[in-house]
């Protein structure tokens, strides 16, 4: 079964990376997503947000404040909160660099990678929201703050429908309360939940609208 899912993935991955117009985007993510999107379609990291995690609250603070956000130094957090290197930028914000092995090689890639972001091929993803479990009080704040950002690309994944906001794509069988990622395979589907979206699409729009 193991196999037969790695081959449809790879189908999916050889299938996307044909339809690509867009070489150059920088796509901004609250995890992995973004990294994992990059990856499937071969392209180079043009974004500093790659192999992290953020919380949506913090997140939305360093969207909001994107420019000072970026020219901020981030500083290490030697609290031991987390087994994994942790930074703390601008406003207290925290980025839990959970695939670097030292805080050297996670401050070195973020900073070598700022420059190379292209705010006019540029998209913001929300990959991590949840509607239920312990961020459900927070949720529809959440969403208000998304939706106020100031960027002309963007997108939230989400397990419910959202009707008022255009950026809410509900992934089917999507349940991030149960510890889902946006990029795990779906049970018996052999794709992953983002499959679902057509994200070659989207990141081909960001190119096309430039001119």
């Amino acid at each position: 079964m193991t196999k037969i899912k790695d081959l449809r993935k790879l189908f999916i991955d050889r299938r996307n990376r044909k339809r690509l117009t867009n070489v150059s985007p920088t796509l901004i993510s609250s995890n992995c997503a973004a990294g994992m999107i990059y990856h499937w379609l071969g392209l180079e990291f043009r974004s500093p947000f790659i192999n992290l995690w953020m919380t949506n609250s913090d997140f939305l603070t360093a969207m909001e404040n994107l420019d000072d956000f970026l020219a901020t130094e981030l500083k290490e957090d030697k609290s031991g909160i987390r087994e994994y290197p942790v930074g703390i930028g601008y406003k207290g914000v925290r980025i839990f660099f959970l695939h670097y092995r030292s805080w050297e090689e996670a401050a070195s890639k973020w900073k070598e990678r700022i420059p190379r972001i292209d705010r006019g091929n540029m998209a913001v993803m929300l990959t991590n929201f949840k509607s239920t479990g312990e961020d459900a009080n927070l949720a529809a704040e959440t969403l208000e703050r998304f939706d106020r950002l100031p960027f002309a690309h963007k997108v939230a994944f989400t397990d419910k429908d959202y009707a008022r906001y255009p950026w809410a794509v509900r992934l089917p069988g999507y349940r991030p309360e149960k510890g889902m990622n946006v990029f795990d395979t779906r049970p018996l589907a052999r794709d992953r939940y983002i499959d679902s979206f057509d994200y070659v699409a989207f990141i081909n729009s960001l190119k096309d609208e430039q001119s």
